[in-house]
């Protein structure tokens, strides 16, 4: 019982930063950029070093962004977004 309410706090705590949680004007790290799978997003601070993107749109369902100007994320599933982010650089 104490192991299952441990695992369900870490799961909350770690699911906090899934792209899934991202609004617009956050920032995104990503670990894995050579996939077009799972890159890895995560919100992180836009003071962070790891920050490499913010969040220019967010739309709620699979529509695209404008490639011209974006780089693209998108997920479906249970709840269909896409985020269309902007290249940033902590300052």
């Amino acid at each position: 019982m104490v192991c299952a309410l441990i695992a369900a706090v870490v799961g909350y705590i770690s699911s906090r930063h899934d792209p899934d949680t991202a609004k617009v004007g956050d920032c995104m790290s990503i670990s894995n950029p050579n996939s077009s799978t799972d890159p890895g997003l995560k919100v992180v601070d836009c003071t962070s070093s790891k920050a490499k993107y913010k969040v220019a749109e967010k739309k709620s369902d699979n529509s695209g962004c404008d490639r011209t100007k974006y780089a693209q994320y998108t997920e479906t599933g249970k709840d269909d977004f896409t985020l269309c982010l902007s290249e940033y650089s902590a300052k």
